[in-house]
């Protein structure tokens, strides 16, 4: 069952919110939590640092996890949100 959750937090670490999605690891099925947070670039391309857990990780679990972290731009954000509502049962 996936968990397409989207909550704004405030503890960015931009001057913008951080988005959270919990949903399945899409090869392996186990929970996972992504943390979306908007970099702002004066007149770039809008991008965002995606983190990684394993788990559906809420509150202080999040900064004990251990975590993977990549750089996205809109359409990979859009891709990663739609395929974690895909999954809904």
């Amino acid at each position: 069952m996936v968990m397409a959750t989207i909550a704004a937090t405030r503890k960015p670490r931009t001057s913008a919110s951080t988005m959270v999605v919990h949903g399945r690891h899409p090869l392996r099925g186990y929970a996972v939590t992504w943390r979306i947070t908007p970099l702002t670039a004066p007149g770039g391309e809008a991008m965002f640092v995606v983190e990684r857990a394993d788990g559906h990780l809420t509150g202080d679990a999040w900064h004990l996890a251990e975590k993977q972290s990549s750089l996205m731009g809109v359409d990979g954000v859009r891709d990663l949100v739609r395929q974690a509502r895909e999954q809904r049962p």
